[in-house]
């Protein structure tokens, strides 16, 4: 299952290679936008760290703690996404097996269900799936070669995903597993402390969902849809809630994508055009599971408005 890019998308997510720019080169600010500035400045945010980022411009439009190494949750799976796509087919058939679904939440998958590659990463975005984040990582792990033990495939996959970081100039990045749920471990053999299953800043956050969006409209723009229905290659119905609850408080929203757990916080980014082809990218890390979305309101509010 794709949805259609509009005309105005797809001017908006090629204008960094008619620049002639690198990824990285296109990440860098040239300078805040005074007038911006000072709207945010009486703005209070809930989230610990903050990043707006015209990208069409090519500037910073509003930054808090943009710098700092946050627990990322599932906004993880943007890099899952990411990954996936550069090193399989989005025709490639994956299978749901039984280990899939012992991962923690449900998605309403099952076993043996077989789904295209491609439509399985935008039910992975969409709502958050774990189950479909670890029968990905397990597939492309392997290089589809059942031979391979999964645990194997995974922690193969695992490295993929922190290669793709370093190769993107994305320093922050750093992924322990494939979903971006909280690892729990045992000290001395009595208690139970969590790691964040993947770490980064805002700023590579942003640029991050910015190089899905660009190269893999197909798979990220089901985000900014509210509810949508979705069938396996089983001929099995889903009907999908976005796990983004503001997608019609955003107008000309392209992307989203949620992030929560105990150690992050609410998390989420977002890609709208405040005009036609006039993309910008927000991000904000460490908030509460509703906190997240007042932030986010409160950014497309100002941003939006200034536009108009």
């Amino acid at each position: 299952m794709a949805f259609t890019i509009g005309l105005h998308q797809l001017l908006s997510v090629v204008y960094v290679a008619q620049a002639g720019v690198s990824v990285e080169e296109s990440s860098i600010p040239l300078e805040e936008d005074k007038l911006l500035v000072n709207q945010f400045k009486d703005i209070v945010f809930g989230a610990h760290a903050v990043y707006v980022y015209d990208l069409l411009e090519n500037h910073i439009l509003f930054a808090k703690n943009e710098d700092e190494r946050l627990p990322l949750a599932s906004i993880t799976k943007l890099m899952t996404a990411l990954t996936a796509r550069d090193y399989m087919n989005e025709s490639t058939v994956v299978v749901i097996s039984g280990d899939d679904l012992l991962t923690e939440g449900d998605s309403g998958l099952l076993v043996d269900e077989r789904w295209r590659l491609g439509d399985l990463l935008q039910m992975m975005l969409l709502v958050s799936s774990n189950d479909a984040a670890t029968a990905v990582s397990r597939l492309v792990g392997s290089g589809g070669q059942d031979s391979i033990e999964p645990s194997i495939a995974r922690a193969r996959f695992i490295q993929m995903m922190n290669d793709e970081a370093e190769k993107l100039g994305l320093v922050s990045l750093e992924f322990s597993n494939e979903s971006g749920l909280d690892i729990k471990e045992t000290e001395n053999e009595s208690v139970l402390v969590r790691r964040a299953g993947g770490f980064g800043s805002a700023r590579d956050v942003a640029q991050l969902a910015s190089v899905l969006w660009k190269k893999y409209p197909d798979v990220f723009e089901i985000t900014a849809h509210k509810d949508v229905r979705m069938v396996s290659q089983s001929e099995i119905t889903h009907s999908l809630i976005n796990t983004n609850e503001i997608t019609g408080r955003i107008p000309g929203l392209m992307a989203s994508k949620t992030g929560y757990t105990d150690l992050a916080g609410g998390n989420l980014v977002v890609i709208f055009d405040i005009s036609i082809g006039h993309p910008v990218v927000a991000v904000v890390l460490g908030s509460t599971q509703k906190g997240r979305f007042e932030d986010m309101g409160k950014i497309a509010k100002t941003v939006i408005g200034l536009n108009n």
